[in-house]
């Protein structure tokens, strides 16, 4: 009997300490996946792009030549991949005429640094990919965009502030609140365990990233886009960010917005279900709401945003 209990508390602590612990961890500190393939591979000019963050990091990435004179899409990866996860929006951006900045995020691709915070400091990239951009190449592009999918998309929001240049945002999959996402991902265990865990996991990972959970909540900085325009993207099948966290976040937002609901579409897979259609849909949005972008990209595909107020 004394055997049984010690090994259910041994079980306990395993539970509570240790297993939470090693799943911060390894969501923190992601193994980066290499960057196998150029834009070369499809057929468009580019250069390869280093620049630093306010604090520190060297990212990498690509400049993706367009039309001269043509708006220019900063293009946002997700959780660990890299740029090369969204090369093919990078590559119909290009060939439909807009310029692309695609870069790895800290501790992503072959960018510096080896802690993810889920959007936190990303943002910190996402400023530093635009102040580039204006002080490299700034007779190549006028406007600015931005295309960003899952935790690129929570980098975005952050940044939205500090980036006044920026006229219209491309969300794929995005989240709300990560506490909320956090909670979400142990659904099918019993209400205490799961509560335990996901509190304990929030702890362990607000050590290991430096900031506190509750912070990186996008869904909080959605009136930092003023009046420039969202279209957002979600798979109703997403199992790893539902599409609920993506309709509360477009609910925030008091801008003119669009929502795509994608039936049968998984995380951030509204583009491989879609195809054609999705490449239309974010090409005339960039259109109509980025500078100078008509003027310099080939005729327009037909398809307006169908913008609207909360």
């Amino acid at each position: 009997m004394l055997t049984a209990l010690k090994l259910l508390l041994v079980g306990l602590i395993a539970f509570c300490v240790i297993l939470p612990f090693f799943y911060s961890f390894a969501n923190v500190y992601r193994p980066k996946m290499p960057v196998r393939s150029t834009p070369q591979a499809d057929g468009l000019k580019f250069e390869p792009v280093s620049f630093s963050t306010s604090d520190g990091e060297t990212l990498r990435g690509w400049f993706i030549y367009g039309s001269n004179g043509a708006a220019l899409v900063v293009v946002c990866h997700g959780l660990g991949t890299n740029r090369e996860d969204v090369r093919g929006v990078s590559r119909f951006l290009c060939q439909a005429g807009f310029n692309v900045l695609a870069f790895d995020f800290r501790a992503h691709g072959e960018s510096t640094g080896y802690k993810t915070t889920f959007g936190f400091r990303e943002a910190l990239d996402i400023q530093a990919a635009v102040q580039y951009a204006r002080e490299r190449h700034p007779q190549q592009f006028k406007g600015i965009g931005v295309y960003a999918i899952s935790m690129g998309t929570a980098a975005a929001l952050l940044a939205a502030r500090h980036l006044p240049e920026v006229e219209a945002f491309v969300f794929d999959s995005p989240f709300a609140r990560l506490s909320d996402l956090l909670k979400l991902q142990f659904n099918e265990w019993p209400h205490v365990l799961r509560r335990i865990f996901a509190k304990l996991a929030g702890f362990y990972g607000a050590l290991l990233m430096g900031t506190q959970v509750d912070s990186i909540a996008p869904e909080d900085y959605v009136q930092y886009l003023g009046s420039r325009p969202m279209l957002v993207f979600h798979g109703d099948q997403d199992a790893l960010i539902p599409i609920a966290q993506g309709k509360q976040l477009f609910q925030k937002v008091s801008s003119p917005k669009e929502f795509m609901e994608t039936p049968g579409a998984a995380h951030v897979q509204s583009y491989t279900v879609m195809g054609k259609v999705y490449e239309a849909r974010v090409i005339g949005f960039f259109r109509h709401h980025l500078r100078s972008a008509t003027d310099a990209t080939p005729p327009d595909s037909g398809l307006k945003s169908e913008s609207h107020g909360e």
